[in-house]
């Protein structure tokens, strides 16, 4: 008995134990790895703040900077935008760094266990010129992750080195300011449907008209534009939206771009979230590739050259011609998608929050509005019937707006949408003003804009909005003296490829509205309706717009807003 009870004991395991048994194992041995690389991040952050290092305090050997940051969220709304922190942060760096004695030029910040690799936000303008210029390290796996599930990973974003190069070389014309100007007739047919649909919520004897959500019409606008200097698409969002493929971008862009932590593992394990950013992206396919495959097989172009067009042509140039290759011409479409999908989240997105901020802000500078008016007075005349025709025949007038640029830019500082966060190699540093070396290794290396574009020691009056900045001579106080302290579009060879087409799409828009309506904020009207009811009314500083923590951190609610004419019809 004791013998057949020995054989049993040593009978070889079934298969479902072995499987289990290694899977076992290899959680076993990932989880001390894990534990074990946040004993190492903490045990650096010690060494950093022995050699004089300043590091945010207090500071934990066990929760790292959690409670600290943790404490500062609770100080907000809980669904504002993390880069409030980091505004008081700066704002209150005495408070956070009480042995330094100047403001640190990188804020390094340890948060394991929810993001395994430690954050260094660097605030010095100049510092932030030589990461993306001088060492233009790679972008971070963290950003590439990012933005993964909505544009995929053949897109400039993922490409680095030469094959960053390659395409960017490639995309460049389409995004010329030439080619630009090209549109201009289909950018003002745009910008005019835009102007027809706010004035559809008017009522024409001047009073102000019902409250809607104007992000969404910012979106259709700006989705439109895209569609059309990318792709040659008619979308009509405007007026027909939203379309199957907005539908389907928006999803992944509202509910997929989330950075890849601890505290986001649940939802990305889910089979139903995963499911939904796959079908989502598959309707972006079924729509998108037979579009690019009908511009690749065109045997001529049209007058106007679309992005792609004119990327193929640079394609056709490094292969020599060589556009029957089965394979090349494969993965060739399978990159344009890539960048198409780039192109269509970035380029809506960004420029449709940047817009309603716009709107935003202006109806708080009775004065502001008035001097652009009378810029475009000055440029444009005072037909406003004539202004479309005008932009038609002489684009390069928008060139002659000097006021509308420094409010965009103003705009933009107030409302950082965007960093570029990089990875270096190792025993990569830079150097402080004192000559402390300041680790980069290891890091994810975040160029800080909104705690730039809110450093009292940068912008005088930092919360203000002050389009002047940008108009007044170096000496004025206001005067932005450091180079690289405004950054929207970030600097180098990997910045913003679409820069010039957002100038363009928030001059137009301005242009083409100021001047007709009045826009304000309605949020009083907009609790009242029976939906709103009960709702929380968050508020940071007493607004209520406020950068939510969700997409391309835009308005509360979409800045909820009400339209009048400004010459009303009379009876």
């Amino acid at each position: 008995m004791g013998l057949v009870d020995v054989n049993h004991e040593w009978a070889p395991k079934s298969s479902i134990e072995l499987i289990l048994g290694a899977i076992l194992a290899l959680l076993v041995g990932k989880t001390a790895l894990f534990l074990w690389g946040g004993v190492q991040i903490r045990m650096r952050f010690k060494s950093m703040r022995a050699q004089g290092i300043p590091i945010i305090e207090p500071y934990s050997l066990l929760w790292g900077h959690l409670k600290v940051l943790g404490a500062l969220k609770g100080q907000f709304p809980p669904d504002a935008q993390p880069n409030y922190a980091q505004i008081h942060i700066i704002q209150h760096w005495q408070e956070y760094f009480p042995s330094a004695k100047e403001c640190p030029h990188i804020v390094y910040l340890d948060i394991w266990p929810v993001q395994s690799t430690p954050i260094a936000l660097i605030i010095d303008p100049a510092m932030c010129q030589e990461l993306v210029t001088e060492k233009n390290f790679p972008r971070g796996i963290s950003m590439k992750r990012l933005a993964e599930p909505v544009i995929g990973q053949r897109n400039l974003i993922w490409f680095d080195g030469a094959e960053h190069r390659l395409w960017r070389s490639r995309l460049n014309p389409g995004f010329s300011m030439r080619n630009l100007h090209s549109y201009m007739g289909a950018l003002v047919d745009e910008a005019e449907i835009f102007l027809e649909n706010l004035k559809a919520t008017t009522r024409p004897d001047g009073r102000w008209g019902s409250v809607f959500p104007l992000m969404p019409k910012t979106i259709d606008l700006t989705f439109d534009i895209i569609g059309r200097v990318v792709l040659d698409l008619h979308l009509n969002e405007q007026r027909n939206g939203p379309t199957e493929l907005q539908s389907a971008l928006r999803t992944l862009t509202t509910k997929h771009f989330f950075f890849r932590t601890l505290a986001t593992l649940p939802k990305r394990f889910n089979p139903f979230f995963r499911y939904e950013g796959w079908h989502s992206v598959q309707k972006l396919r079924k729509i998108l590739v037979p579009r690019i495959q009908q511009q690749i097989g065109a045997e001529q172009f049209t007058k106007q050259k679309t992005v792609l067009q004119l990327a193929m042509k640079e394609y056709m140039n490094d292969t020599q011609g060589a556009k029957s290759s089965k394979g090349s011409s494969d993965q060739f479409v399978e990159d344009v998608f890539g960048q198409v999908r780039l192109f269509l989240f970035a380029g809506h997105d960004t420029t449709a929050c940047i817009l309603t901020w716009a709107f935003h802000y202006l109806s708080k500078r009775a004065d502001v509005l008035e001097k652009l008016r009378a810029e475009y007075d000055s440029v444009f005349g005072t037909d406003l019937r004539a202004v479309a025709d005008k932009v038609r025949q002489s684009p390069q007038l928008l060139n002659s707006l000097p006021y509308t640029t420094a409010v965009a830019k103003e705009v933009m500082r107030l409302a950082p949408l965007a960093a570029t966060v990089r990875q270096a190699p190792p025993g990569a540093f830079f150097t402080a003003s004192d000559g402390t070396r300041l680790p980069a290794y290891g890091f994810a290396l975040i160029t800080g804009t909104a705690m730039i574009d809110y450093h009292p020691e940068l912008w005088p009056r930092p919360d203000e909005f002050l389009p002047e900045r940008f108009m007044v001579p170096p000496g004025d106080p206001l005067y932005p003296s450091k180079p690289g302290q405004w950054r929207p579009f970030e600097a180098g060879p990997m910045n913003c490829i679409g820069q010039e087409l957002s100038m363009i799409e928030i001059k137009l828009v301005l242009l083409f509205t100021v001047r007709e309506v009045d826009v304000e904020p309605a949020f009083d009207e907009w609790d009242q309706l029976p939906e709103n009811v009960g709702k929380p009314r968050h508020t940071i500083k007493g607004e209520r717009a406020y950068r939510q923590a969700k997409g391309i951190s835009p308005p509360t609610d979409g800045l909820p807003v009400h339209v009048r004419f400004r010459n009303p019809v009379t009876a």
